[in-house]
């Protein structure tokens, strides 16, 4: 079952939500008698395959998953080299794909929202709306939400916040998409190499951020090629090569400086 979300408004000039056309409900999962029932998948991936439109069913998909389910709280970390597929397994994810691409399978998501990280933080941000302001219209978020959540991203100033995205630098443009990630309230949130723009200590800052600041209810799924946000973030790794997924299991967890 394919399923289409609409587009947020072009004028926000945002890609950071995407409103989902289906029911939040879902199905209860199944557990073991006595344990603790799981909570429901935010999305399930079932049979899934990315071909090109022209390209044979007998021909190698793009992407190749038979099973990937994501429950509320997990920390996905995907990594694996260039052109293994990352980038694709996100448009998955969000159920959208590239002009030329041809989806099969089953994609099941729970949820009304997806926050999105792009890799450089004025990418989620009108450059030219003062940054306090755009977060809450675009959110829909109070002005004292707004300054909570930029509070604990580290823009404390208020002067930073009244500031357009043009005018503030490249760490503080990465924690105010951090900051619009959260304010969407969004059941999953996805980040495509969050720290790649990054030195080491404003990337370990970052991590650090991101592990405070997302919810515990809020899954997250990061893709990178450095295996420090891995050892930061992840309490569940996979690995991607040739469009196929293997979950490594759950990397041992490292304080992020």
């Amino acid at each position: 079952m394919r399923v289409e979300p609409e587009v947020a408004p072009a004028s926000t000039l945002l890609i950071i939500i995407l409103i989902m056309t289906h029911e939040d409900t879902v199905p209860s999962s199944p557990h073991a008698a006595g344990s603790e029932p799981r909570r429901p998948p935010v999305i399930t991936l079932r049979h899934a395959r990315v071909r090109s439109e022209d390209a044979l069913e007998s021909e190698r998909a793009l992407l190749d998953i038979e099973q990937l389910d994501l429950y509320p709280g997990d920390r996905v970390v995907v990594t694996g080299p260039s052109g293994a597929g990352k980038s694709m397994l996100l448009s998955t994810l969000t159920g959208r794909w590239a002009v030329g691409l041809r989806f099969t399978g089953e994609r099941i998501p729970h949820f009304s929202r997806i926050g999105f990280i792009p890799q450089r933080g004025l990418d989620a941000l009108h450059p030219l709306v003062p940054l306090g302001g755009q977060l809450g219209r675009v959110t829909g978020q109070s002005t004292g939400r707004v300054a909570e959540v930029l509070d604990a991203v580290g823009l404390t100033d208020p002067a930073v916040r009244r500031r357009r995205p043009t005018e503030i630098s490249g760490g503080q443009a990465q924690r105010a998409a951090v900051a619009l990630a959260v304010l969407t309230r969004a059941p999953l949130i996805l980040a495509d190499e969050p720290t790649s723009a990054l030195d080491h200590t404003t990337r370990d800052q970052t991590l650090a951020l991101l592990d405070r600041v997302i919810e515990p209810s809020q899954t997250l799924v990061v893709v990178t090629h450095d295996p420090a946000v891995a050892d930061a973030l992840a309490t569940r790794r996979l690995a991607i090569d040739s469009g196929r997924i293997t979950e490594i299991g759950p990397a041992p967890r490292t304080a992020a400086a």
